[in-house]
């Protein structure tokens, strides 16, 4: 009950069940059956919910290798990645960790593998490799070392950690300007993740798919997932679908569709918040100035600059450096000044991803829907509805030889002949 209020997004409520676990074992004598399942529940809770600080769990850790090695408890399954492709801003948010990363690597490793499990093989090289990648560092031996290892994953592993290493191969090699091979180690893994019937991992597979597509800039392919396979259940907010939902902007920023975009990121905002998700901040503040800055609200430097102070805090550099094209415009125009040095760093970075992908989220002006007059676009509205000249007159209360006439000036601007042409033009251009 703890853990499924949690993903619920009932905090509360989750404490409250996770009190009345730690109250049940009160009196109880550790060396009691039910005293060790239940204190082996209390710390599978204490490293597995969302809403726990990070920090505190690096000190949980050491204590329950302890317990584990005194056989005092056994640790439940779980995964420490959600079904994400990433260990860092898996199942939880582990930000906190990279400022000390390679001190954590030398110390908890050993314990943090074992309380893991299966779950730990490959975990400790996995997140310090992520954590140098954000940092904008270069990991390619540390990747070369996972991939050499990746067998060993399969065999003896989990495919959670399998998933959060070819993604973080995957967005090395698409940092590298190597879209292509991305696409192809990530279609390879989801082929055989198909065939051995792991199919809780398609989705986020294809939303990860969908973003390489948007990098090459391949609009067809990008609007196929966001017709067939993007969420878009924006009133209910699922946490584990944290990574369609982010693809879902990106594409609705690429589509030009700006007010979904917000309707989109709004219910992640106040999970983010609570959960300390602050890589998963970054992106939404990134998305949301965006679409702010491309339907001319102001409101869209705060925004980035909110961005900027999470990446800054934690000297990240991907994260933003990612967005290329669509990054400069906003680090240029946002008047974030904490520190030059470091926002020169990111210029740099983002220049060179802008290079590889240029269309990638590229604003883009619809020079058709802004030639089409206001009355143009309300008589384009009702002939794609099916209306007949007369039934247009009548709705709009003008005379037929002006809906003649629109509809001539809207044909032409389309570069079509035919009303049913221009029904198609429309919604290949998304004008409605």
């Amino acid at each position: 009950m703890s853990i499924l209020c949690s993903l619920c997004n009932d905090y509360s409520g989750s404490e409250k069940w996770y009190a009345a676990l730690r109250n049940f074992a009160v009196g109880k004598k550790r060396t009691d059956a039910l005293a060790k399942e239940t204190a082996s529940r209390l710390a599978w809770l204490d490293i597995s919910l969302p809403q726990r600080s990070v920090m505190d769990i690096k000190n949980n850790v050491v204590n329950i290798y302890k317990m584990i090695k005194n056989k005092e408890i056994s640790l439940p399954p779980f995964s420490a990645t959600s079904m994400l492709p990433s260990i860092l801003n898996g199942g939880k948010d582990f930000s906190r960790w990279t400022e000390i990363d390679d001190l954590l690597y030398a110390t908890i490793r050993v314990p943090l593998e074992a309380v893991l499990g299966k779950d730990g093989v490959g975990v400790a090289d996995c997140a310090v490799a992520e954590s140098k990648f954000e940092k904008g560092e270069d990991v390619s031996a540390r990747m070369l070392h996972l991939v050499s290892h990746l067998s060993e994953i399969q065999q003896t592993g989990t495919p959670d950690m399998e998933f959060a290493v070819v993604g973080l191969l995957a967005r090395n090699l698409v940092d590298m300007g190597r879209a292509e091979d991305a696409k192809r180690s990530m279609e390879s893994v989801r082929k055989r993740f198909a065939e051995n019937g792991n199919e809780r991992f398609l989705p986020n597979m294809d939303a990860m798919l969908c973003r390489i597509e948007l990098k090459k800039g391949n609009a067809d392919s990008a609007e196929e997932w966001y017709r067939d396979k993007a969420p878009k259940d924006i009133l209910k907010l699922n946490v584990l679908k944290r990574c369609q939902y982010f693809t879902q902007a990106m594409t609705e920023i690429a589509r030009g569709d700006y007010p979904s975009v917000l309707l989109t990121l709004a219910q992640l905002e106040p999970y983010c918040d609570i959960c300390h998700r602050y890589l998963d901040m970054l992106h939404l503040n990134v998305l949301k100035a965006a679409a702010k800055f491309k339907m001319n609200d102001e409101e869209w430097k705060v925004d980035f600059s909110a961005a900027l102070d999470i990446a800054f805090e934690f000297n990240y550099i991907r994260p933003i450096s990612g967005y290329g094209a669509v990054g400069l415009v906003l680090l240029d125009g946002c008047g974030w000044n904490k520190d030059e040095k470091y926002k020169e760093k990111l210029f740099r970075a983002a220049r060179k991803q802008a290079v590889y992908y240029p269309d990638f989220l590229k604003f883009k002006s619809n020079d058709i829907s802004e030639s089409l007059t206001s009355a143009e676009m309300q008589v384009l509205r009702l002939l794609c509805a099916d209306k007949s000249n007369a039934e247009i007159g009548e709705i709009l209360d003008i005379k037929l030889t002006t809906v003649k006439s629109h509809v001539s000036h809207v044909l032409q601007k389309l570069g079509v002949k035919r009303r049913s042409a221009a029904k198609k033009a429309a919604e290949e251009m998304r004008l409605l």
